[in-house]
C-alpha cells in the first residue's frame, strides 16, 4: 500500500526523535556501552509508537508524534527487567550509575507527556462544557457530543497507558532502590541518587493519575 505524504513525514519525525534517544545514550563513558539495550528498545518503542499513532489519527503528524513519545517510554521497558539488566554489567557501581540515569531519561519524558496532557485536557474541557451548553440551547447536535466523547475516550486511553507506564518505572526504581539501601547504607551516593528517583517518580505518577482522574471526570460529565 503506497504511504502518503503526510505518513512520510510522520515517519521522518519517528525516526528522528529515536535518533534523538539513542544519541542521548551513547556519548561518554563506557557505561553507554552497556546501556545499548535499554536504548534500542526505546528507539524502537517510538518508531512502532510512531507509526501506530500516525495510523489511528485524523492529524498524521500530530499523531506520529504522540504515539513516538508514548512509544518511547514503552521502549524503556522493553525486555530489560532488573535481573537482565543488572547481568549486563560488570560490576555493581556500573549497574547503579545506569539505572540512575534510565531514570532521569525516564522522568523527563513522562514529565513531558503530562505536561502536553494537562494542557490538551484543559482545552478539552473548555470545548466540552461549551458544546454541553450549546447542546442544551439547541445551538449543537448530539452527533457532535457523541464526537467530543470519542476523542475524551481516546485522550483517556494515552493518559491511562502513561500512568500504566509510569507505575512500572516507579516499581523497578523503588526496588532497586530499597536493594541498594539494604547493601550499602542510606549515606551511600547511589542509594540517595536512588532515593531522588523514586521521589521523582512518585511525582510523576501523581501528575499521571491526576490526568487520568481529570480526563474521566469530563468524559463522565459529558451526557448525551
Amino acid at each position: 500500500m503506497p504511504i502518503d505524504l503526510s505518513s512520510k513525514k510522520s515517519l521522518i519525525a519517528a525516526v528522528v526523535i529515536g535518533l534523538s534517544l539513542q544519541g542521548c545514550a551513547t556519548t561518554g563513558d563506557a557505561t553507554n556501552d552497556q546501556q545499548a539495550t535499554v536504548t534500542q528498545g526505546a528507539v524502537f518503542g517510538a518508531v512502532l509508537g510512531a507509526l501506530v499513532g500516525a495510523g489511528v489519527s485524523k492529524n498524521k503528524a500530530a499523531g506520529a508524534l504522540t504515539g513516538a513519545a508514548i512509544g518511547g517510554l514503552a521502549g524503556y521497558l522493553i525486555g530489560t527487567s532488573i535481573a537482565e539488566r543488572k547481568a549486563q554489567y560488570a560490576n555493581e557501581e556500573d549497574f547503579l550509575v545506569a539505572e540512575i540515569k534510565r531514570n532521569d531519561q525516564f522522568i523527563q519524558e513522562a514529565a513531558d507527556q503530562n505536561e502536553q496532557l494537562y494542557q490538551e485536557i484543559a482545552q478539552l474541557d473548555r470545548e466540552s462544557r461549551r458544546l454541553q451548553k450549546e447542546y442544551r440551547a439547541g445551538k449543537a447536535s448530539q452527533n457532535t457530543l457523541t464526537q467530543q466523547k470519542a476523542s475524551l475516550e481516546k485522550q483517556l486511553a494515552k493518559a491511562k497507558q502513561v500512568n500504566s507506564l509510569v507505575e512500572k518505572q516507579l516499581s523497578d526504581a523503588d526496588e532497586v532502590y530499597t536493594e541498594t539501601r539494604q547493601k550499602r547504607g542510606p549515606q551511600d551516593q547511589y542509594t540517595q541518587k536512588l532515593e531522588t528517583n523514586v521521589v521523582k517518580l512518585k511525582e510523576t505518577k501523581q501528575q499521571s493519575s491526576q490526568n487520568v482522574a481529570n480526563l474521566q471526570q469530563i468524559y463522565d460529565s459529558m451526557s448525551i
